[in-house]
């Protein structure tokens, strides 16, 4: 488990996979961990109400997504649910870069510099997170199949709570 948190934590861009009346729906977005230890972090992303994906989470909470790409990713199943206010909160703080979870320090200079980009390509994203227009999700993941290296089968990794 330790070695997925790691890999989500070094890595900010997914795939996530949803579904309703037998429609599949692939979406590649940002995410969040947000929590501090002992507390084990929470996977996060935000999405407009009004996208296909959220409206796909409204029927189907059931998803699928993959982070990485070859040679090193994953491929993980889980559930996505409306996050609490707190849930919320934290993950506006790590958005804006007000707080940021230990295995974050981890985290290339790059990615915090990604971050100030995005924030000055795009100011209306701190307005929109304020302001609450956007739905926050959070994932509780159950299965990972994680890849590293060229092998030709993957270690399927079950997620306790």
């Amino acid at each position: 488990m330790d070695k997925v948190l790691r890999f989500l934590a070094d890595n900010r861009i997914m795939t996530l996979a949803t579904s309703a009346d037998d429609v599949p729906r692939a979406s590649i977005l940002e995410y969040t961990l947000v929590g501090e230890p002992p507390k084990r972090p929470v996977m996060m992303f935000s999405t407009s109400p009004d996208s296909i994906k959220s409206k796909n989470l409204d029927k189907n909470p059931n998803i699928s997504f993959t982070v990485g790409h070859i040679p090193a990713y994953l491929a993980a199943n889980g559930t996505a649910r409306e996050a609490t206010a707190e849930e919320k909160e934290e993950y506006i703080q790590a958005q804006m870069g007000v707080k940021w979870g230990a295995l974050r320090s981890t985290k290339p200079k790059y990615v915090e510099d990604w971050n100030e980009i995005m924030m000055e390509r795009h100011p209306e994203f701190k307005k929109t997170m304020k302001c609450g227009q956007l739905k926050y999700y959070t994932i509780k993941i159950d299965t990972v199949h994680y890849t590293e290296g060229f092998e030709p089968v993957s270690e399927k990794i079950e997620m306790k709570k």
